[in-house]
């Protein structure tokens, strides 16, 4: 026949397989067909495969030459849109994969509608239409705005006798996320939370996909977070994405965390001739990301899976804090409390990595189990100080404790959740946290296995999500404490 050798290595197959062989109907289809979308996918949409010279050599064999009628050559045209979605062409042709020029593939025309469903911020009005004219295939979308953007609050309600005799304790957390304003398939987030007194945290990020319409996106975010008197961090990180489909990625990063002291305990470390348990800490990463998800519903997942898997290596940085080198001993006027970070190693090496793996499992028409695992690893050669450590505890993760309330340098967290679904975004909820906890700093060791438990309700409106949660948690296996459940309160708006 007319097909080259290379066209039959490209489909899997050769050109020479049935020489001698045993000849199956279904075998000869199945390799015509392969055959066939080899040819739709490289431009020619109007290929035909066919046998010709159909001959008996024998009473038990047959011999026949394989051709195929390319048709013309066909490149897409540039996309036409339709409808009152605000999106750039280029960012379209480029999450699609089809740009002006390239040779038709009708894998990726039967892919588009997949991959029109994973954006979050459009939707498919009709049915998209191909026009053939001039070797030239025109795509039009018919494609309508849809609500992405997002506002959301949380708040807590915890008891407590800790703070200022009050018996409980208001915590808060604001979102607000923004979503191809500019067309671009953008997204900008702020956040801002009030997690205890004194306690607060700002973070500002934004990413903007396909960079020159190459599959490259980049990621930047400031982040400032002030633990009452005791450090302020100020967090900066700067990351590349190679995007792959329906939104997962792989991402290499660059993170600068400067941890500040913003008073000291003078009596304390005068006494005590020691350092305190946080220090004035520079630490500068590099590191991979690689995110992962296959659910059928992003909002309120029922099947499917997803996978964040985060690994970098610091250089740490020690500065030497001015008001404890400034120090004075009444008692001994002549020691140098410089000489207390003598036996410090100033600059040393540090590893850290994230996992979080989540699976669901449909039961039934209207349920759903959720198992996830999230866990965290701060690893070093010399002592890790508390203001470098994990926070963790409070609503987002390990539930029934006061918000970051928890310091580790090593935690893992294992969510059991069953789901029972009211309607696409409603649902009741009932969850068990079982976590592991390892604390282990320059001037502290501790092990633990807290556990949480508890459940709560989300439900859709038309002014958005509301949800109510409770929760119950218990530290060193102390008993719970049913009088002191924590509370949260929950709005999400789309807009």
């Amino acid at each position: 026949g007319n097909i080259p050798e290379p066209y039959w290595r490209a489909a899997g197959l050769r050109s020479n397989r049935y020489d001698t062989a045993p000849l199956y109907p279904e075998a000869l289809a199945r390799a015509q067909e392969q055959l066939l979308k080899l040819f739709e996918n490289n431009g020619y949409p109007f290929a035909r495969i066919y046998l010709d010279s159909l001959t008996w050599t024998d009473a038990q064999a047959i011999s026949a030459y394989c051709f195929v009628d390319r048709g013309p050559l066909v490149l897409f045209d540039e996309l036409k849109l339709e409808g009152d979605v605000k999106i750039s062409n280029a960012y379209l042709e480029s999450y699609l994969g089809i740009r002006a020029g390239m040779p038709y593939s009708r894998e990726k025309v039967l892919r588009m509608r997949e991959r029109l469903q994973e954006l979050a911020f459009l939707q498919e009005k009709k049915d998209p239409a191909i026009t053939f004219w001039r070797d030239k295939a025109l795509l039009t979308l018919f494609l309508e705005r849809k609500k992405a953007s997002r506002f959301d609050f949380l708040l807590g309600v915890l008891p407590t006798d800790q703070f200022s005799g009050k018996r409980v304790l208001i915590t808060g957390v604001l979102n607000a996320a923004l979503q191809n304003q500019f067309g671009l398939g953008e997204t900008l987030l702020g956040r801002f939370e009030q997690l205890r007194p004194g306690t607060q945290e700002l973070e500002i990020a934004f990413s903007y996909p396909y960079v020159l319409q190459l599959p490259f996106g980049v990621d930047v975010s400031f982040e400032q977070y002030r633990r009452d008197s005791t450090f302020n961090d100020v967090i900066f990180d700067l990351g590349l994405r190679y995007l792959l489909e329906g939104g997962n990625y792989l991402k290499a990063f660059w993170n600068r965390t400067n941890s500040g002291l913003l008073s000291v305990n003078e009596n304390q470390i005068i006494n005590n001739r020691s350092l305190p348990e946080n220090l004035d800490i520079l630490n500068t990463r590099l590191g991979l990301e690689y995110h992962l998800s296959q659910v059928d519903y992003r909002r309120n997942p029922r099947k499917g899976w997803q996978l964040l898997l985060q690994g970098s290596i610091g250089f740490k940085n020690i500065s030497p804090n001015t008001q404890i080198l400034e120090l004075e001993d009444p008692q001994d006027p002549a020691f140098d409390f410089a000489t207390l970070y003598d036996t410090l190693t100033l600059s040393s090496t540090q590893y850290r990595g994230h996992l979080s793996l989540a699976g669901f499992l449909p039961l039934f028409n209207s349920m759903t189990v959720m198992g996830r695992f999230q866990g965290g690893y701060i690893g070093a050669d010399q002592p890790i100080y508390k203001n470098e450590q994990y926070r963790i505890g409070g609503s987002r993760l390990l539930r029934g404790f006061d918000e970051e309330a928890i310091f580790s340098t090593v935690y893992g967290v294992l969510t059991l959740e069953y789901r029972l679904l009211l309607d696409r975004n409603s649902y009741i909820y009932l969850f068990s946290d079982f976590g592991y906890i390892e604390d282990i700093t320059a001037t502290s060791r501790r092990f633990d296995r807290p556990l949480g438990f508890g459940g709560g309700l989300t439900f859709d409106t038309k002014a958005g999500l509301f949800g109510i949660s409770l929760a119950l948690g218990r530290q060193q296996e102390n008993p719970f404490d049913f009088r002191n459940p924590k509370i949260h309160f929950g709005y999400v708006s789309f807009f």
